[in-house]
């Protein structure tokens, strides 16, 4: 690649972060939220010495709630900053994708509904992440309003294949659609498709991915 074409490329990674940071902020509000409330009444059975058994038990939810905050905090900072090589399943990416993607979804009157196989087939974990959360905020870019989005996937024995297909949808919405300084398009998924050597067929109303599968590691 170009140094003008790796800096176009970083330009839409940030493009990209900047537009999930309040999916992120949310996701992570959410799970401290859990753990002060917890802890609260943790707190308060302590003061009205109560059983012991019930403050255990208290403490355990705590230690759970807290583990998987430490989880979400971990993968998030992952999007931030991948590590070379890593891989993910395919079902477990896609699901993170439509959350942080779709964090505003529901009060905007957009749904997404999957069909999905080879969700354990591997791949590059930064390719399925960039190439898929643009392909979501394009299509809901170039088709403001309420809209039904359909993810599907499979996979032969080389490659994983994702469809991307939207469609208009008779709802009411809570919120107006979005306004953005910055649209997506499908130059721009094209653009990190390249970066990662995948494929991307688009259309106006969706777009066809397609990333090498990854090798399990060796045990």
């Amino acid at each position: 690649m170009t140094s003008q074409e790796e800096a176009t490329a970083d330009a839409i990674r940030y493009a990209v972060l900047h537009r999930l940071a309040p999916g992120i902020r949310h996701s992570l509000m959410g799970e401290l939220q859990a753990i002060q409330f917890l802890a609260e009444l943790a707190a308060r059975q302590l003061q009205a010495s109560a059983d012991p058994a019930k403050v255990q038990d208290g403490l355990s939810h705590i230690i759970a709630q807290t583990r998987n905050t430490v989880a979400t905090c971990r993968s998030i900072v992952e999007w931030l900053r991948p590590d070379a090589g890593a891989t993910t399943a395919l079902g477990e990416g896609i699901t993170q994708c439509l959350k942080l993607a779709g964090d505003d979804w529901p009060l905007r009157g957009v749904e997404a509904t999957t069909k999905l196989e080879a969700t354990d087939a591997l791949v590059d974990k930064a390719a399925l992440r960039e190439l898929l959360t643009a392909s979501l905020i394009a299509l809901t870019d170039m088709h403001p309003g309420t809209l039904d989005v359909d993810v599907q996937s499979a996979a032969d024995a080389d490659d994983v294949e994702l469809r991307l297909h939207a469609r208009a949808a008779d709802r009411r919405s809570s919120l107006p659609p979005a306004e953005h300084d910055r649209r997506f398009t499908w130059a721009d998924v094209q653009m990190l498709a390249k970066v990662h050597g995948a494929s991307c067929a688009c259309q106006a109303h969706g777009a066809i991915l397609r990333l090498r599968r990854t090798a399990a590691p060796a045990a």
